[in-house]
């Protein structure tokens, strides 16, 4: 929440100009802005993606073929093309900063699917006469002004900004008729003055700059049409603190020149360095291309630079008009483009690696709660059972205090079924380390939390409920490197119930489904190392790694 607070503050660049809000009204996704919010960013998103900035997207996403693009469509509430417009925006009240964003769509969506899609679990609230919609599992929250338009929120930002009273002006107010005058793409504004900045932050600021960043209003606008440029005006308090700032503005635009002649000089003596001799070898190239691409560019900020109307006044206002190449940005916006295609490999490679580090973890997490179990309590963990052995908690609860998550496991009464009405509670709690990052839900359809991480159960394994006794270290005679504890699988089970990976070593073995359909899965062994098993693994290598004293002397697998 602070980095999109930041943001706001560091990009929105320019004011438009002073005034009231004009008496028209508001398109319904900006009246929902308050103008005496601190800061709001507006992106048109349909022209953004309609402009030739974007030619390369969209030619990349054309090619995936009209039966894929109506495919998404479908399958999601709202469609994806429909989208119309993103707005961003930032309070501040006595418990710090509340960001809320609007989504707005071109055709109506149904509410109640919107919900069911985004949360498995959900929580309500009314709010001044509007329902919030709340993650019951998570900080994401949203409302529905109407049937057109989603409100989002975190950590109870939409329960504050729903609360607060309507304003009917504010600073903000210009710059948010204009961006609902709809010729710039991107329209974002901060008031500065209502930022809490400590005092000595200017004070440490180098002279030159300091009257510049006295604006108290500041606002940027990107025109992506025939003349394509950036809009920065900013606002101050005065005419006296105006005519420093532009005194300061004018000063700094003479000193980067001078450090542009500099750059130039030394890319001019670069490329005509009379000991080059041609030709030149071809290795040369790449470097006097991208010289001569500089120097070019450096001469075109020059002369922007060298503009007398770069910054002009108008009253207690500084602007400024900064032009935008708009080939550099379609070059750009198609490069990305293919760049991004082609990458896309490589980014599913890495998410995938991400997760099976984190699940990973987990395991480790759980083998540590096991050792640390059995340091305490002189034998391993098991299923908590009632006085005639029916199983009514999972072993999983037994290691609750140990894995850090003891106030749950003290909610849990041990004489009674893992769903009881006392227990149904404790139950529905997420674990976060019960739960594999590819895991494809949270809770079951009674809400109850759900695990990836199945001990295995049989006789001669790990959890053996055939044992007389409760299981002791001394009792894995294969040695805990040679016998796997837990697996990690897609078929999720409820983490409370006593649910595991059931072994008969005279049986076939059930069939593994990995988590996240890899060809593998993940494995903790009796020593607490995690080691990943090939599915193709002949079974009776994996049933004497599930048995803990069969007698059995292997390989790493």
């Amino acid at each position: 929440m602070r980095t999109v607070f930041r943001a706001l503050v560091v990009f929105a660049l320019a004011l438009a100009p002073q005034g009231r809000a004009a008496a028209q009204p508001l398109p319904a996704d900006l009246a929902l802005v308050p103008p005496d919010a601190t800061g709001f960013v507006h992106v048109r998103l349909a022209d953004l993606w309609a402009n030739d900035v974007m030619k390369g997207f969209r030619d990349t996403w054309a090619k995936a073929g009209p039966d894929a693009l109506a495919a998404l469509d479908k399958q999601f509430v709202p469609a994806p093309s429909t989208i119309s417009r993103g707005t961003v925006f930032v309070t501040l009240d006595d418990r710090g900063p509340a960001v809320v964003g609007v989504l707005a769509f071109s055709k109506a969506f149904d509410a109640a699917q919107v919900v069911k899609g985004l949360f498995p679990k959900v929580a309500e609230e009314k709010v001044n006469g509007k329902t919030v919609y709340r993650a019951a599992d998570g900080p994401g929250e949203i409302a529905f002004p109407d049937e057109k338009h989603i409100l989002i929120g975190f950590d109870g930002s939409l329960s504050r900004y729903l609360a607060r009273p309507a304003a009917k002006d504010g600073p903000l107010a210009p710059a948010l008729k204009l961006a609902a005058e709809g010729k710039k793409v991107i329209v974002a504004s901060a008031d500065i003055g209502s930022l809490p900045i400590p005092r000595d932050v200017l004070a440490d600021l180098p002279p030159e700059v300091q009257p510049i960043l006295k604006a108290k209003r500041l606002t940027l606008a990107l025109d992506l049409g025939a003349d394509s440029r950036v809009d920065v005006t900013a606002g101050y308090a005065d005419a006296a603190t105006a005519t420093d700032a532009e005194k300061a503005l004018k000063a700094l635009a003479d000193l980067g020149r001078k450090e542009l002649a500099k750059m130039k000089k030394q890319l001019e003596a670069e490329l005509n360095n009379p000991k080059a001799k041609g030709p030149r070898p071809l290795n040369d190239l790449p470097q006097a291309l991208a010289s001569v691409f500089a120097l070019g560019a450096l001469n075109r900020l020059d002369d922007t630079l060298a503009d007398p109307k770069l910054v002009t006044r108008t009253g207690t206002d500084l602007a400024a008009s900064l032009p935008v190449p708009k080939d550099l940005l379609a070059t750009a916006g198609g490069t990305i483009a293919l760049s991004a295609a082609a990458l896309l490999p490589a980014v599913q490679k890495v998410r995938e690696a991400a997760a099976r580090m984190s699940s990973a973890n987990n395991l480790k997490q759980i083998g540590l709660a096991i050792h640390n179990y059995e340091a305490v309590h002189g034998h391993l963990p098991r299923d908590i059972v009632d006085k005639n052995g029916k199983p009514l908690l999972s072993w999983r609860v037994a290691i609750l205090p140990y894995i850090e998550q003891d106030n749950v496991y003290k909610l849990f009464k041990q004489d009674e079924p893992w769903d009881s009405e006392n227990n149904k509670k404790a139950a529905q709690v997420a674990i976060k380390t019960f739960l594999s990052p590819d895991a494809t839900a949270v809770s079951d359809a009674n809400g109850f939390g759900l695990t990836s991480y199945r001990g295995i159960s049989g006789p001669g394994a790990a959890f053996d409920p055939t044992a007389k006794k409760a299981l002791k270290i001394a009792d894995f005679t294969d040695g805990l490197s040679n016998t796997i504890v837990v697996i990690e699988t897609a078929d999720l089970v409820p983490w409370a119930k006593p649910g595991d990976f059931p072994f008969d070593p005279k049986k076939d073995l059930p069939k593994i489904a990995p988590a996240g359909n890899r060809d593998v899965f993940q494995t903790l062994f009796g020593d607490g190392s995690v080691r990943a098993i090939s599915t193709k693994v002949d079974p009776k290598t994996l049933k004497a790694l599930f048995t803990r004293n069969g007698g059995e002397v292997l390989n790493d697998k």
